[in-house]
């Protein structure tokens, strides 16, 4: 299960939200196109809606505006990225489909709450001592960005 499952309002519980199978779809397609421009109307295509249709029934599915989940999952692989290696942020902002470093910071500091290279500093120096409870240390670590700018 993702982390952003947690977050996440099931579509089940929502009146008018995405299909099951819309909703993975759209999900895979994102995970796999982090890097590349993604569109609205790519999503509303994959999902067999029209746009505006989409961004409803995906905003009552997940939480989120289409354009901000795809942030958010950016963000996500970009820690976890800045976890296990030093790529240098310019090299990461392009694997997390960022126009450049800058946009990339700007981005990471407006949902994580600090800049990228604060972050990887704190979280990615000296070994841990206890095992994160998913196993994932940037998913466990961004729990505190979802919570406090999500």
């Amino acid at each position: 299960m993702n982390s952003d499952d947690n977050a996440s309002i099931h579509h089940n519980d929502v009146r008018g939200g995405l299909a099951r199978w819309q909703l993975k779809r759209v999900k895979d397609y994102i995970e796999a196109n982090l890097g590349s421009i993604i569109r609205a109307a790519d999503l509303a295509r994959i999902a067999q809606q029209s746009v505006s249709h989409f961004s409803r029934t995906f905003m009552r599915s997940v939480g989120y505006t289409p354009h901000a989940y795809v942030m958010r999952q950016r963000m996500l692989r970009a820690q976890d990225i800045m976890l296990s290696s030093q790529h240098p942020l310019s090299r990461i902002a392009l694997e997390c489909g960022m126009t450049d470093q800058a946009h990339f910071s700007r981005v990471f500091r407006k949902l994580v709450g600090t800049n990228p290279w604060a972050w990887r500093r704190q979280f990615s120096s000296g070994p841990r001592t206890e095992p994160m409870a998913s196993g994932n240390h940037a998913a466990d670590v961004a729990g505190s960005f979802e919570s406090r700018h999500l």
